[in-house]
């Protein structure tokens, strides 16, 4: 928005400096974002073992500091909507959470496909538990307060990196086509901005030939 305001206030001021600084402030972006699709395109296993490592950090000490849960409360939102459980599967959160309700095995309520189940009460615990990830956080809940459920055929099978490369792969010619979309309109207000500034310059040779 403040790039735009920039630009238009340069266009209806008539004001060479604003247009000049409109142009070279997209020109970095569009650089930037070249430079950043190469990065990824290169570097793309490299990319995936640093997602890796920091999603099974953040499983491994999932809940451990009260304070500090925005990563995990991402992540539950990442499993509830790509439907998927753990990195690999859900034998990722084995070991890292338990239940004085049940034995065994534990996962979070974000691995539970309620939609296989006609369990009404673990249905009604995590309809609360999703609908709290929707919405700012309000404060830190201790490990009483977590909402698990048992590991069994009605968790998510499918690990999220699996899930991910579907959604990704599905996908593919929106990311791509918004992409080029986004580019054909910086490099269309780059050029737009260059003929205002040239045609300004033609406006005041005009001006100073009359003079």
């Amino acid at each position: 928005m403040g790039l735009a305001l920039l630009g238009c206030m340069g266009a209806l001021k008539e004001l060479r400096c604003l247009l000049g600084l409109y142009f070279g402030v997209l020109l970095l972006l569009f650089a930037t974002q070249i430079t950043l699709g190469i990065l990824i395109s290169t570097q793309r296993i490299r990319l995936e073992r640093k997602v890796q490592e920091l999603v099974l950090e953040t499983i491994q000490n999932y809940r451990m500091n009260p304070e500090a849960t925005a990563a995990e409360e991402s992540w539950d939102y990442a499993q509830f909507q790509l439907r998927c459980c753990g990195w690999h599967s859900p034998r990722d959160w084995f070991g890292v959470l338990s239940s004085n309700e049940t034995e065994g095995p534990h996962v979070p309520c974000s691995c539970y496909n309620t939609s296989s189940t006609n369990d009404s009460t673990i249905s009604h615990k995590i309809f609360f538990s999703q609908l709290g990830l929707l919405g700012p956080r309000a404060r830190p809940r201790p490990s009483a307060d977590l909402c698990v459920v048992p590991a069994n055929e009605y968790t998510y099978s499918e690990g999220c990196a699996r899930s991910l490369q579907k959604w990704l792969h599905n996908n593919l010619i929106s990311i791509v086509g918004i992409s080029l979309g986004v580019g054909l309109l910086e490099l269309g207000f780059m050029t737009l901005s260059i003929f205002l500034c040239r045609n300004l310059d033609h406006v005041y040779n005009r001006l100073t030939r009359y003079r």
